[in-house]
């Protein structure tokens, strides 16, 4: 079942949100769980013990603003799909480098929640994809959500993922082939990176947000730059 948690300091909105939110993602089969906050802190509780799918989450709240918790999110590597909802739209620029899946605005929701829906439904299903090799131990698969990017090893290829590195025969062209129309880029002869898990890009360098910085060959660099883009938007 797809989770979506909703936080807004004011009780009435908060309300209204959650009732076009379900209407939204019921319309496209999809029944969703939903948790309501109207205080963050407890937000926080819940994000910590048991994040949701989604996070419908207000950018300006007194106690706790939605660029605090979306940092909090960040340092705490949580995969959770962050939606801004927001009545500022001068806001909506400062937030970008908390990289939201989407923004939705208070005065258009009821316009906006249904394409949100369909774009969130998407990309969960990509959560589900993953990433089969074989080593010396046997057979793998990994979601590709989880893996950070290749590089390559002489004849053998490191899977550098969110929690460990895998190591299996195979070259850079062959994993390149393979992840062809998924979020994956060439940044390097010896380096594939997932497009998700990118922090910044800086001159010749990536950041990703595990703190990796992987160098971007010259020939790279303006297909590396326009791919970030595509993404981004």
């Amino acid at each position: 079942m797809l989770t979506a948690a909703v936080c807004d300091d004011e009780k009435k909105v908060l309300d209204d949100m959650c009732r076009k939110i379900e209407r939204a993602f019921s319309n496209l089969d999809k029944i969703p769980e939903i948790v309501s906050f109207d205080d963050p802190f407890l937000l926080l509780e819940r994000i910590k013990n048991n994040p949701p799918d989604v996070l419908f989450l207000d950018i300006d709240m007194p106690k706790l603003d939605g660029m605090d918790i979306a940092q909090f999110l960040i340092d705490n590597n949580v995969k959770t799909l962050l939606v801004f909802v927001t009545s500022h739209d001068a806001l909506v620029y400062k937030s970008f480098k908390y990289r939201p899946f989407a923004f939705i605005r208070k005065s258009f929701f009821d316009d906006e929640i249904d394409s949100a829906a369909e774009d969130i439904i998407t990309e969960l299903k990509k959560h589900d994809d993953c990433f089969s090799f074989k080593t010396g131990t046997g057979f793998f698969r990994i979601r590709l959500i989880d893996i950070l990017y290749f590089e390559s090893d002489g004849n053998y290829i490191n899977l550098h993922c969110t929690n460990d590195v895998h190591k299996f025969r195979g070259t850079i062209g062959s994993v390149e082939s393979e992840l062809s129309g998924k979020s994956f880029i060439r940044i390097h002869k010896g380096f594939i990176v997932n497009v998700r898990h990118v922090f910044a890009l800086c001159g010749d360098e990536l950041k990703l947000d595990s703190g990796d910085i992987l160098p971007i060959g010259r020939s790279n660099k303006e297909s590396v730059r326009h791919a970030i883009m595509r993404f981004m938007r």
